[in-house]
């Protein structure tokens, strides 16, 4: 029997794929990947979803990532303030999807490229759409693949698994104020809330997080903005 080994020299026999970051911690990261993207929607498949795709690398030689898609709001319902309850079951009012979305990419913003972001705001004005709110973050933040900083993950149960996933970057006061959460930079830590949720996703039964992948969840003429 004749052997064919001819393939040897252009062949990878180890994977270089990386493993997940997990749920609760702060990590060291750099910005990996930004850009505009789309989901079909699970339930119907001719639903389709425009998202923004993100990802983060663990610094060092772990390869360890966290990708999130942030839904693009598109309706009016994602511009609507929300009323949830608690596990002891009272209400509270949080931030719209537009808003926490606004703050998810703006915080990022100020984190890897705080004179970018301070152009952004001064020429807020001229901002007409979300498709130019997000072409602006995204040129903001393309070759910032190198700026290091922290990022503080949480949890979210799906189907019995808790994925690591992005905090809310905003709340609202009593008096219905909105102010930021921070998620990203070198000011992160827990909550009190959080640590009690990092010490019970702690003391439970582990999952195997390296087999579970992350799920999720004009006419102004802006282009000369120099980010």
């Amino acid at each position: 029997m004749n052997f064919n080994f001819s393939s040897l020299g252009n062949t990878n026999f180890s994977s270089n794929a990386g493993s997940y970051l997990r749920p609760y911690d702060i990590y060291k990261v750099n910005l990996t990947k930004i850009e505009r993207n789309e989901l079909k929607g699970s339930k119907d498949p001719d639903a389709v979803y425009p998202v923004i795709s993100i990802e983060f690398t663990e610094v060092g030689d772990s390869n360890r990532t966290y990708s999130e898609n942030i839904f693009i709001p598109t309706t009016e319902q994602d511009m609507e303030r929300q009323v949830l309850k608690n596990s002891n079951g009272h209400e509270n009012e949080v931030p719209s999807r537009f808003e926490n979305f606004q703050f998810t990419l703006m915080q990022i913003v100020e984190v890897l490229n705080p004179d970018g972001a301070t152009k952004i705001k001064e020429n807020a004005g001229k901002i007409k759409t979300i498709d130019q709110f997000i072409d602006l973050v995204i040129k903001a933040l393309s070759g910032k693949n190198k700026v290091e900083t922290k990022l503080k993950l949480v949890g979210r149960n799906s189907g019995g698994t808790v994925y690591a996933a992005l905090p809310r970057a905003c709340g609202l006061n009593k008096k219905g104020e909105i102010f930021p959460v921070n998620f990203i930079g070198e000011n992160v830590f827990f909550t009190n809330y959080e640590l009690t949720q990092q010490k019970a996703y702690q003391n439970a039964k582990p999952t195997n997080m390296d087999k579970e992948e992350s799920k999720d969840t004009s006419d102004v003429d802006l282009d000369n903005i120099d980010l």
